[in-house]
């Protein structure tokens, strides 16, 4: 049995994108790529996304994601001080604007277009 790299672990974290079709592995809300917020149970499969109708890939909405991270799906994310910014896929979580301290941002369920 071999040990997993440092870098494999690192993987599986990063891996809690979900994709239409896979089943829910734990009940809760979860957003889509185009940002719309459903509440899925555990057991279900992971549907299609409500606005488009195609598939789509969905990420529970309680993930955190640290200061110097890069977004992997655009919408709107708040941090712990509750200050909102929004945020492109590829872009990198900043420092709070407020503070300039490392912090985490979760999504915040809304987006602008």
């Amino acid at each position: 049995m071999r040990t997993k790299r440092k870098d494999e672990e690192e993987m599986e974290k990063t891996q809690d994108l979900h994709k239409t079709n896979e089943e829910v592995e734990e009940t809760g809300k979860y957003v889509c790529a185009a940002g719309e917020v459903k509440e899925l149970q555990k057991g279900e499969k992971f549907p299609n996304c409500p606005k488009s109708d195609k598939p789509t890939t969905w990420r529970h909405t309680d993930h955190v994601h640290k200061t110097g991270e890069q977004v992997t799906e655009s919408g709107q994310y708040v941090n712990e001080g509750g200050v909102h910014v929004d945020l492109k896929e590829g872009d990198t979580f900043p420092s709070c604007p407020k503070s300039g301290k490392s912090v985490t941002w979760k999504h915040s369920g809304h987006t602008h277009h």
